[in-house]
C-alpha cells in the first residue's frame, strides 16, 4: 500500500469509487460529467491510496476555503471502490494523510463532515461538533480550541 498525490490519469477512477452513494439517478457519463466540471473539486488536493499501483480509496483535502481558518483543513469525498470496501483502505489512507498534515505543515485542526455516520471516524479519533449536522473534527494536540466552523464541503 502507497498514498500519494493523485494524478490527472486517476480521477475518473476516483470519481467513480464514490458513484454507487453520490451518483444519484444519473448515468455514469453524466455523474463523470459533473465530477470532471465541479469547482468543489478543482478548489482541493486529491490523495489516493493504491494497491499494486492502483487507486483503491480516495480523499480530497482543502485548505482556504469553507470558511476553514488558516491552520485548519478540511477532509472530504472519502472513498472506496465497491469491490475493495471492508479492507481497512479508508482508514490506512486518513491516518496517513491526518498524520502527514500535523507532522509535515502548520495545521492544526482536521474537520471532515460525515455521511456514513459518526462510529467509523470516531474509531480514528474524530470528535463530533455539539449542534453540527454532521461536522466532526480532529486537533493536533488538546490545546488547539475549535475556533470557527467550516461549511459543508
Amino acid at each position: 500500500m502507497f498514498v500519494r498525490k493523485a494524478n490527472k490519469s486517476d480521477m475518473d477512477s476516483i470519481y467513480l469509487m464514490g458513484y454507487d452513494v453520490w451518483g444519484d439517478d444519473s448515468n455514469i457519463a453524466d455523474y463523470l460529467n459533473g465530477c470532471r466540471n465541479s469547482k468543489k473539486y478543482a478548489q482541493g488536493q486529491w490523495y489516493v491510496l493504491t494497491v499494486d499501483g492502483l487507486p483503491v480509496s480516495a480523499l480530497i483535502v482543502y485548505h482556504d476555503q469553507f470558511k476553514l481558518d488558516e491552520y485548519n483543513c478540511g477532509i472530504g469525498s472519502i472513498s472506496t471502490g465497491i469491490e475493495c470496501r471492508k479492507r481497512g483502505y479508508a482508514k490506512e489512507l486518513i491516518n496517513s494523510i491526518v498524520t502527514q498534515l500535523f507532522t509535515s505543515t502548520d495545521i492544526n485542526m482536521i474537520f471532515l463532515h460525515s455521511d456514513i455516520g459518526y462510529p467509523f471516524y470516531e474509531k480514528l479519533g474524530f470528535q463530533r461538533i455539539p449542534n453540527e449536522n454532521q461536522c466532526m473534527y480532529k486537533q493536533k494536540s488538546i490545546d488547539v480550541d475549535l475556533g470557527g466552523i467550516p461549511s459543508y464541503f
